[in-house]
């Protein structure tokens, strides 16, 4: 190219750059100082100037170099060959803040033969590879090589002068490198990103309402459709729905749930069996599968009163208070007493939680007026889960209190005013509560499990453990019924979890690791439980 053609010598004579040096030189030889003169005897002594690639003498050496040309082996340039970590990283160093891991963790990163960035050629050379049978003499050899090299000048020119030419062209303006895109390029632009937008636009959703996704039932476990137990013997057996009924009478929760779901599987669309697996399985603390189960109920009939109070309090254990409140307003909607206290052109699905809150919260009261002189217990049911969802607590005892006045059989009752003791720091009458609620139902697995919170809270620690034990023992019972699953672990995770809890606050390590194994036989053994 032009530098070339500055540096480079014709016919090996001096070049235009050594000619100017040497004007120079003459010129300024009477003002020189001793180290400019000792600089210009250097280069009157040197009688050419830097040289262009002398192909001729390469061509020459051919034949020589074929000679001593090697087979079988590869070896790395020299530049390649040592060592590709810095010295100074070789050297012993202090400890390190940052986290290195152990030999044995470090994967071995697989390395490449070929290099790792392959650089662009602006040649259009085609380089071509020489068979060594072609290699018989070295005429042959000092050919092919000019031939590349006129090859390599001709495709230099040929860009240089493509060089200027686009540069020319820029300086006179008749190139625009900031030139707008055109407009069918536009359409194309907009037509892909509607299409993208039209395919994805669900899960765009998702992505642009984060609180609304992470509050949704999928963020939270709760499953579209039930799992049932596997290898379920109940399933034979035609009478199933009406044995749940007597085993649920017996205070059997665990063997309850297994008659319940093979009566929902013989049975899908019995509403019913639904409702019972769905309130059997709350009972059992299981409160994920009760919701999905009283969803597919009241799906198949929307009269069913109470699954609403009982799915609105698994929400509201499970921590969704904008569920909760919306399933109440639902109760409220399908209830003939006071389905005209809910206007029909409200759209609570929409509204913040706050408000939400508020809302619902006026329309309860609002029915509670309309009979103040006679106790509803469903409406103080109702009124008591709400304000246990907002922390009200002495209001939603009062609440509870009201509603057992009329229904002290009611075993739900006096758990869920357990509970609300228990979290208004009244922990022994707590205890009582749970108490009524166990002489009704021996087998309240849920009331068994509050004891033992409340136990806990009052440092009596070997008597949760026993309450807690209680609560998995029972819950185990239920693999005699289905021998299939025998192996298989159905009892609640919440339980174990603060079994082991319990244990760390008595000191005991080693029984800790027993609960960690789920190991119920030695368990029992250590806290002299009669099973």
């Amino acid at each position: 190219m032009a530098l070339n053609k500055l540096i480079g010598g014709d016919c090996g004579g001096n070049n235009s750059l050594v000619q100017l040096s040497n004007i120079i030189n003459r010129d300024a030889s009477q003002q020189l100082s001793q180290s400019d003169r000792l600089v210009a005897e250097f280069l009157n002594q040197t009688s050419h100037g830097p040289e262009t690639f002398n192909m001729k003498a390469l061509l020459n050496n051919v034949p020589d170099v074929e000679k001593t040309k090697s087979y079988g082996s590869t070896q790395l340039p020299m530049a390649q060959q040592t060592s590709m970590i810095p010295q100074s990283s070789m050297m012993a160093a202090g400890p390190s803040s940052s986290f290195m891991p152990m030999p044995s963790m470090m994967r071995p990163m697989p390395m490449s033969h070929g290099p790792m960035f392959r650089p662009q050629t602006s040649s259009n050379v085609q380089i071509q590879y020489i068979d060594e049978a072609e290699l018989q003499t070295s005429a042959d050899v000092k050919q092919k090589a000019q031939e590349y090299v006129n090859s390599v000048k001709e495709d230099d020119e040929v860009a240089y002068n493509q060089f200027m030419s686009f540069m020319k062209k820029i300086s006179a303006g008749e190139l625009n490198l900031s030139e707008p895109e055109s407009e069918q390029r536009k359409l194309n632009n907009e037509k892909f990103v509607e299409e993208m937008t039209e395919k994805y636009k669900d899960e765009w959703a998702k992505l642009s309402n984060v609180d609304d996704y992470w509050s949704s039932e999928a963020a939270n476990g709760i499953a579209e459709e039930y799992a049932f137990a596997e290898g379920n013997v109940m399933l034979e057996n035609k009478s199933a729905l009406e044995l749940g009924k007597e085993k649920l009478k017996m205070g059997d929760i665990p063997g309850a749930v297994l008659c319940f779901e093979a009566a929902a599987q013989q049975q899908p669309d019995s509403a019913e069996a639904w409702f019972l697996l769905g309130t059997t399985q709350a009972e059992n603390e299981q409160d994920p599968m009760a919701i999905t189960a009283l969803k597919k109920s009241l799906e198949l009939d929307p009269r069913q009163l109470e699954a609403y109070i009982t799915l609105a309090a698994a929400y509201t254990n499970e921590n969704m208070p904008k569920y909760a409140y919306t399933t109440l307003a639902n109760w409220l909607k399908a209830s003939p007493k006071y389905s005209d206290t809910f206007p029909n052109d409200v759209d609570i699905k929409t509204m913040p939680l706050k408000e939400l809150e508020t809302y619902v919260t006026s329309l309860y009261l609002k029915a509670v007026q309309l009979n103040p002189t006679q106790i509803d217990p469903d409406i103080q049911n109702a009124l008591g889960v709400i304000f246990n969802i907002n922390s009200e607590y002495d209001k939603a005892v009062d609440c509870f209190k009201t509603a057992l006045m009329v229904s002290s059989d009611n075993a739900k009752l006096w758990n869920r005013l357990g509970a609300t003791l228990a979290n208004s720091d009244r922990s022994e009458e707590a205890v009582d509560a749970y108490h009524q609620a166990l002489n009704l139902e021996p087998g309240f697995i849920r009331a068994r499990y509050n004891v033992g919170i409340t136990c806990m809270n009052l440092g009596a620690h070997k008597q949760a453990a026993e309450h807690f034990l209680v609560a998995l023992n029972q819950q185990t019972k239920a693999s005699t019924l289905n021998p299939n699953t025998a192996n298989k672990d159905n009892s609640s995770s919440t339980i174990w979890t603060t079994l082991r809890m319990v244990c760390s606050f008595m000191g005991e390590h080693d029984v800790a690791k027993l609960v960690d194994e789920r190991n119920l036989t030695e368990l029992n053994r250590f806290f002299e439980m009669d099973v």
